[in-house]
């Protein structure tokens, strides 16, 4: 049986001071599986895989100082990182990385191709806002030091965690990694527990077909995702497919009756996506997330926003004007 070890890093009120506490712990077996995370808004969760010789990392947290709390849980055990695995193209899975390179040099950073070219390219600027954020203080994550593939098998002190790569869905390329021997998946962000998932670069028609199949694959794991508590993966997978499901259809119900999304009715979606999540926090931690979830819904859909058309028009009788 895999132990669970849960390090919440929780900020302790406006005045910058930090604590750190400790959620409870199964049993240990040939793995122990450590989640660090900073509960509230925009809360990501980190895996470690602690062997009984060695370490694997599972992403590296959204910020460096975060990432350094981390990496200093990890030195308390003596024993040395050997890989990094970086899931996939999101600031929260990689914003920290600088931070484990530092300290293992020697630790083989590993991920897809697609996911090396993402961050190389940096389409969505995400890179470039994490240096504007940080400024001298950032570093531009470093090339790979290997490629991995669908189906390889790494090994954690012996034991085989299997990659596992899945596309067109949260995002349009994701790493998970699944433990045989333990029945756990680490499914990154194709599941976000009872917090509201970000959908800008999601593709809502593949999304569910893709968590059904997890269901399939996956039988009777335990599913620990990427933002949010683990739990069995048929309750999880069902929520999150209910969650992308009530939020379509508002989109197809309420907002493109006639392909245009008001400004009311946006509001109004977003009154009921809270009315019926209540509670729920954001992983991204931006306030405006549910609405530009909805936006990007509307877009797949073919839909317009409203402001979008009056722009249009506005631009359209400026150059008429102009002419």
């Amino acid at each position: 049986m895999i132990g669970f070890f849960a390090i919440a890093l929780a900020l302790a009120g406006c005045g910058g001071g930090e604590t750190e506490q400790t959620d409870g712990a199964d049993s240990v077996g040939d793995l122990e599986i450590h989640r660090p995370f900073r509960p509230g808004p925009g809360s990501v969760n980190s895996y470690w895989l602690e062997g009984t010789d060695e370490i694997l990392v599972f992403d590296t947290q959204r910020e460096i100082a975060l990432a350094e709390r981390v990496v200093a849980a990890i030195q308390e055990t003596g024993k040395p990182v050997t890989a990094i695995v970086i899931s996939h193209y999101d600031p929260g899975h990689f914003g920290g990385l600088q931070a484990f390179t530092d300290v293992f040099p020697d630790a083989e950073l590993l991920m897809t191709e697609a996911v090396a070219d993402q961050i190389g390219r940096d389409l969505s600027g995400y890179v470039e806002r994490l240096r504007e954020t940080l400024g001298d203080d950032y570093r531009i994550p470093p090339e790979p030091t290997r490629l991995i593939e669908n189906r390889e098998e790494l090994s954690v002190s012996g034991v085989p965690v299997i990659v596992h790569v899945v596309t067109d869905t949260e995002a349009e390329t994701m790493t998970m990694l699944s433990i045989p021997s333990e029945q756990a998946l680490l499914a990154v962000d194709l599941v976000a527990n009872r917090m509201h998932p970000d959908f800008t670069d999601a593709d809502i028609d593949s999304w569910p077909r893709a968590l059904d199949r997890l269901t399939r694959d996956f039988s009777g794991y335990t599913l620990y995702p990427g933002h949010g508590e683990p739990g069995p993966i048929g309750l999880l997978v069902a929520n999150q497919v209910a969650y992308i499901s009530f939020v379509r259809s508002l989109v197809e119900r309420d907002m493109l009756s006639d392909d245009v999304a008001t400004e009311t009715e946006i509001n109004a979606a977003i009154t009921a996506i809270r009315s019926n999540y209540p509670d729920w926090e954001s992983v991204t931690g931006r306030p405006a997330q549910l609405r530009r979830n909805l936006e990007a819904i509307v877009a797949q859909l073919g839909g317009e926003l409203e402001s979008e058309r009056e722009a249009e028009r506005e631009n359209a009788e400026d150059n008429t004007s102009v002419s």
